[in-house]
């Protein structure tokens, strides 16, 4: 993952069926309801894969709720560190996204909701050696 750039974005509406229909119809993205415990939430593809950002849209729980991007860190614990000491402040701590990492969700100095995202590391696969397959003799 490339670090310190926008890895993912999310987008809170009153009406999610409507205002994913004006994005779809504005900028052809395509909505895909996601399995997040505890919230309805919809992926959102907006470009070929590997070649765009991703993003989510869920339904707003109150004036709180604005659009924010997640920025993309290596290490979530050192980062949230530099961004409280330059003078953002913590709305939403760090917090476990399961199966995909951690994020944290602040405001910087003039109160715009910023986010950081760090993904857990893919587990590596086994260093065993598969046997050698013998080329079959044809006769």
């Amino acid at each position: 993952m490339v670090t310190k750039t926008v890895v993912h974005f999310e987008i809170p509406a009153q009406d999610v069926a409507k205002l994913s229909k004006f994005y779809s119809d504005v900028f052809g993205w395509r909505f895909e309801k996601a399995s997040m415990p505890g919230m309805d939430y919809w992926l959102i593809t907006t470009g070929p894969r590997n070649k765009s950002v991703g993003g989510g849209m869920y339904t707003k729980t109150g004036p709180q709720d604005l659009p924010k991007n997640y920025i993309g860190v290596d290490d979530i614990d050192k980062a949230i560190e530099t961004f409280k000491a330059a003078g953002g402040s913590e709305m939403v701590g760090k917090m476990e996204v399961p199966n995909m990492g951690w994020s944290f969700i602040g405001t910087d100095p003039e109160g715009n909701a910023i986010a950081m995202f760090e993904a857990k590391t893919p587990a590596r696969r086994s260093a065993r050696k598969r046997p050698a397959r013998r080329a079959k003799r044809r006769r």
